[in-house]
């Protein structure tokens, strides 16, 4: 049987200041990690530091300059090369040993980690986990972290690239779900955010959200979007 492993997609860009704690707590904590780090143009020294540390389990990606998320992640989906990609951000870290994660990988194809906002502490006050859809295809599945199987990308689409910031996320994960793809909500699995809620000022909320709602409702119906791009068949696949 094939060992299992999971590639950790994220985004950076002038952050050099999150990345050591981010490699101490994937890639050097456990040897069935890649990270797999797209960078859009840094110049606060991120590639340098990236670059010297000569990893051999850290993919750096140089895509030059700031894009949308879908677009990032959808790039560094690509670049993964293991069958699981774990969606992440630069500036959070898991509590809990890789090894449990590991152990809760079975023949789902998506799952979903509980997180929570490190707001002075008071312990993390609460783990949140977004999973209130209901059988009529009302309430959310939203991953905030978790993971994909490739599948998923190859049945369903990549991130749907007419988002700009906000809801790619929980557009790919309602669709996964919509479109019958197995889901494991993993509640002890937990990830805490050091940043309190990301705003960006690039990009504008009503327009992405604006499209999530209506994304949903062609989902619903069992269409999809015509713009959806798909991960390419894989040349041999391994066993989960």
């Amino acid at each position: 049987m094939v060992e299992r492993r999971i590639s950790i997609v994220t985004g950076t860009l002038n952050r050099r200041h999150c990345l050591p704690r981010l490699i101490a707590n994937t890639v050097d904590a456990d040897p069935r990690l890649e990270l797999v780090l797209v960078d859009g143009g840094s110049d606060d020294g991120t590639l340098e530091y990236v670059k010297g540390l000569s990893h051999p389990a850290i993919r750096l990606v140089e895509i030059g300059h700031r894009s949308p998320y879908p677009q990032f992640m959808n790039t560094g989906v690509r670049a993964a090369a293991c069958d699981y990609v774990c969606q992440w951000n630069d500036d959070v870290y898991l509590v809990n040993r890789w090894d449990e994660v590991f152990r809760a990988l079975d023949q789902s194809e998506v799952y979903l980690f509980a997180w929570a906002k490190q707001r002075h502490i008071p312990w993390l006050r609460r783990w949140v986990l977004i999973d209130t859809v209901q059988p009529d295809g009302s309430g959310q599945i939203v991953m905030n972290y978790g993971i994909y199987h490739k599948d998923v990308f190859r049945k369903v689409g990549l991130y749907n690239e007419e988002y700009h910031f906000y809801c790619a996320d929980g557009d790919l994960s309602y669709r996964a779900w919509a479109f019958g793809c197995t889901v494991k909500r993993l509640p002890k699995v937990r990830v805490v955010s050091r940043r309190g809620v990301r705003k960006s000022r690039h990009y504008d909320l009503a327009a992405d959200l604006a499209l999530y709602e209506k994304c949903r409702a062609l989902y619903f119906r069992r269409e999809l979007p015509p713009n959806i791009t798909y991960l390419e068949p894989a040349a041999s696949s391994a066993s989960r």
